[in-house]
């Protein structure tokens, strides 16, 4: 499980480089403030996952380069895409890993908070591409998720 907890929180910081290309890139100036959002929601994952790896010895990087560069390459391939394949697109790509990560939760027999943090994020953020693809907005999830775990 400390691997699964170290693999979490290396997510985040390609997540935190990813959406930041996409702050820094995107055509359309509209979507500035959900780019902003998921930032949001994968650092305060991060800070919060950082106490957990510290108790239970995992070393790890704040300023990981390889995932940040990661993030930033997968985020190339999709930054000039419209708005409305980019949200099926994203949608599909997130889903397995909320599969995965509420799996790795449901398994968990330490360190459960961090477990359900790390599956809480990841619902959000695909109920937040699942909502835009159909339609509707998707960021009420993305602050719901930070006002739970920012109290």
């Amino acid at each position: 499980m400390n691997a699964q907890l170290l693999t979490a929180y290396r997510g985040e910081i390609y997540g935190i480089a990813f959406f930041s290309y996409f702050a820094k890139n995107y055509a359309d100036k509209t979507r500035l403030t959900l780019w902003e959002t998921l930032i949001q929601v994968e650092t305060v994952t991060a800070n919060l996952l950082e106490p957990h790896l510290r108790t239970s010895f995992i070393p790890f990087k704040k300023d990981d380069v390889e995932m940040q560069a990661k993030g930033i390459v997968d985020a190339e391939k999709w930054i000039s895409l419209p708005w409305d394949e980019l949200t099926e697109i994203l949608t599909d790509w997130v889903e397995p890993y909320e599969v995965k990560y509420r799996e790795w939760y449901a398994e968990a027999e330490k360190n459960q908070e961090a477990f359900a943090l790390i599956a809480d994020h990841e619902t959000a953020i695909f109920e937040c591409w699942k909502a835009f693809k159909n339609g509707e907005d998707g960021e009420k999830f993305l602050r719901n998720f930070i006002q739970q775990y920012s109290a």
